[in-house]
């Protein structure tokens, strides 16, 4: 593998840690929408707001106040119980597109990716390439059998 494979495996990993951040941040935005659409389902169910008006609208906000708690409940766990393998597919599955231009508009990265960082990244992983090629040079000169050149008599 050469340097620029180290450069993708190691882009590919600050991605993947990225992707998992994001979902985890997501999840925590998820939460604070379900808990505040019970707060609503309750205040809906026993607010005195709520028990003044018709019995019929009532009922029709309840029933959405129900629904929008079943659907958050739903996804939320769903997510948080899913395993390490398939927490991307029910991540994707039950994603609400406004949510996540929430969670993208706070998302705070879990690793430093600031323009400084990055330099940093990059200049240490050509100094471990420089010190792998490094110890890399005498450990195969000294397992490959060097050539031997023949030289040929003059007379």
């Amino acid at each position: 593998m050469g340097f620029w494979g180290g450069v993708a495996i190691a882009a590919g990993g600050v991605a993947a840690s990225q992707a998992q951040t994001f979902m985890i941040q997501y999840v925590q935005r998820l939460g604070g929408h379900f808990d505040e659409a019970k707060a609503h389902l309750n205040s809906v169910q026993h607010g005195l707001l709520y028990q003044v008006m018709s019995e019929t609208v009532r009922r029709e906000l309840e029933a959405e106040a129900q629904r929008r708690v079943a659907a958050l409940q739903n996804a939320y766990q769903a997510i948080t119980e899913a395993n390490i393998f398939t927490k991307p597919f029910a991540f994707l599955r039950h994603a609400d597109t406004t949510m996540i231009a929430g969670t993208w508009r706070d998302f705070a990265p879990g690793l430093p990716t600031s323009a400084d960082s990055i330099v940093y990244i990059i200049l240490g992983m050509l100094v471990g390439f420089v010190i792998y090629e490094i110890v890399k040079l005498p450990v195969v000169a000294l397992i490959l059998e060097p050539r031997r050149r023949k030289f040929r008599r003059r007379d």
